[in-house]
């Protein structure tokens, strides 16, 4: 590749990469105010955090497109092409973790006319274990940390063990209480939905490994399993 066009080719690449980091920023204050808006029950908020779903879906567009060009402009090898591809499946994956906060603030609106159940706190507090994952995994790819990118995806476990724990004992509650049930219901779809949060911050963390190394971490993670209360 020649000069001027490696250096064009490095500029696209940089222009990826920070487009990449706005979005994750995006992505985490949309999670932060979702999460926010459940603690308060604070309807307006919620509604915000909502409507900044479209943003973050038209951003994974730009970014998907200008990666599609550079692919087809440079024709890149070795580790350009995997940044590349990581990139590409980092915005989705951002892009979906927009639509499970979103998903968490319209359960949040339904949650302000239902009674509590005792697990809120809970649930709040996987949220911000949650929170500091996505941070955690924004600076890894900010910096191509190999060890940080790591140290995320070691986290995963502990988010489905937080789940599995909320989902167990909603399913008690729901059992004991009928009048009870709906809100058992929203708060488990939002513990699941953090949970898959949890997971796709956990997928951006091996994209960065593969960038970084040149290949996905070779042990299987292990999921939960929510069949017992809901299937969608």
């Amino acid at each position: 590749m020649p000069n001027h066009i490696h250096q064009s080719f490095d500029q696209d690449l940089q222009q990826v990469h920070d487009k990449i980091i706005i979005m994750a920023e995006m992505v985490s204050q949309e999670l932060e105010d979702s999460l926010q808006a459940f603690i308060d029950r604070d309807l307006e908020q919620a509604s915000d955090a909502v409507a900044a779903d479209d943003l973050i879906n038209a951003s994974e567009r730009i970014i998907d497109d200008q990666i599609i060009n550079a692919i087809v402009r440079y024709q890149p090898v070795a580790r350009d092409i995997r940044q590349l591809i990581a990139s590409l499946r980092i915005a989705r994956d951002l892009e979906r973790i927009g639509d499970y906060a979103s998903s968490i603030a319209d359960h949040s609106t339904t949650l302000d006319q239902l009674e509590v159940t005792g697990e809120e706190q809970r649930v709040i507090d996987m949220g911000h274990a949650v929170l500091t994952m996505i941070s955690e995994v924004i600076e890894a790819f900010i910096k191509n940390d190999a060890e940080k990118a790591e140290l995320v995806r070691e986290q995963d476990e502990q988010i489905d063990e937080l789940y599995s724990k909320i989902f167990s004992d909603l399913l008690i509650i729901n059992t004991q209480n009928g009048k009870l049930a709906s809100a058992c219901t929203h708060l488990t779809f939002i513990a699941r939905n953090l949970e898959r949060i949890g997971d796709l911050a956990t997928d951006i963390a091996e994209e960065i490994l593969y960038t970084v190394t040149g290949h996905f971490p070779s042990d299987e993670r292990a999921k939960a399993d929510d069949t017992a209360f809901i299937k969608t």
